[in-house]
């Protein structure tokens, strides 16, 4: 199975007036296609900060993020839009959803967007995939509930 995604001494730091805090340290990760990776952690351990580095959301400070043997630490952001736009998705903790449409409404509004056919139906088979079959028909403001 091939690589899909390559994080090699990847370093996060923010500067907070004359300190600087090391979010990540020497990351390194390897994740092949169609494998399930899951990133668990105390709260403030960076599980956001990598998904907002490998979305290509974030800049790391320094090292390297290979995707699709791409290295995304070197595109710019329209670069890295292109990337997202096609092969990346991020679920925030808090979503931002379009909130008069259903969660299928939502999910083939982006499929359709990136030229998708049939966006309703194969939005129904992504959801479906992911456990929320019963959830079709919900608003966001309903999404939460158990």
């Amino acid at each position: 199975m091939s690589v899909l995604l390559k994080l090699k001494k990847v370093n996060l730091k923010y500067k907070t007036g004359k300190a600087n805090i090391n979010v990540l340290n020497n990351i390194n990760l390897i994740t092949k296609k169609k494998e399930t990776v899951s990133i668990v952690g105390e709260s403030g351990s960076g599980k956001t900060s990598l998904i907002m580095l490998v979305g290509g959301l974030e800049r790391a400070t320094s090292g390297k993020i290979l995707f699709q043997d791409r290295d995304i630490t070197k595109l710019n952001e329209d670069q890295v839009s292109k990337i997202r736009k096609k092969s990346i998705g991020i679920i925030f903790q808090s979503f931002y959803l379009i909130p008069n449409y259903t969660a299928v409404e939502n999910v083939a509004l982006t499929l359709e967007l990136n030229k998708f056919k049939n966006p309703e139906r194969n939005a129904k088979e992504l959801l479906d995939r992911f456990g929320l079959k019963h959830r079709f028909n919900n608003l966001p403001s309903q999404l939460s509930g158990g």
